[in-house]
């Protein structure tokens, strides 16, 4: 009983995060019939860079699609989804970023952090060759994963983390992971972005 106690207390500290800033960009830019992505301003504000040096990892996950317009509906040529995770050590301080599969990269210092995740990432156009396309972005920066919110969860039941309680959880605990992972006030946004069309 008294871990869920604490667990709960856990859970509310989670949702007393300050808010952060809305200064972030997604920039897409059309180069030929290729584009070119990249998130600015990131880190501008505190919010990300305390959580995220307060030992909460970042998740961005990037999901681009190629779109061609129809009269009735839009459809999804060609899509991709990709995610980097940084994870802050306070021993060392630097960071390390995570791509899958097994990607490591060790960045020294904030400012270089800065310019890894507004790095440029170049998609080569990969469609019909002809008609009109466009290329829509959208990019999900959080602190919180599926596994953490899952965990929290088990705290307020009083399961042990390993447990293997939450394996499963079922459409409501699905439901409220979602709801939690919106309503708190830790660092979390998404961005969209869509270009011009296009012919070729």
């Amino acid at each position: 009983m008294a871990r869920g106690v604490g667990g709960a207390v856990a859970l509310a500290a989670l949702l007393a995060w300050p808010a952060i800033g809305q200064a972030q960009s997604l920039v897409l830019d059309l180069k030929h019939d290729s584009v070119a992505v990249s998130v600015r301003d990131l880190l501008d504000r505190r919010g990300f860079i305390d959580a995220l040096e307060s030992g909460f990892p970042l998740y961005m996950e990037y999901h681009i699609a190629l779109r061609r317009p129809q009269s009735f509906r839009d459809r999804t040529v060609w899509d991709e989804v990709w995610e980097l995770v940084v994870v802050y050590d306070p021993v060392r301080d630097r960071y390390t970023v995570r791509t899958p599969p097994d990607s490591i990269e060790i960045v020294p210092d904030r400012r270089r952090l800065v310019a890894r995740l507004a790095q440029v990432s170049i998609l080569p156009f990969d469609g019909p060759p002809q008609g009109e396309f466009y290329y829509e972005a959208t990019v999900e920066a959080r602190m919180l994963s599926d596994d953490d919110v899952d965990e929290a969860f088990a705290w307020l039941r009083g399961e042990a983390p390993d447990s293997g309680g939450v394996k499963d959880p079922g459409v409501v605990a699905r439901v409220a992971r979602r709801f939690l992972m919106r309503v708190s006030s830790l660092p979390h946004l998404q961005l969209f972005g869509r270009t011009p069309r296009f012919s070729r």
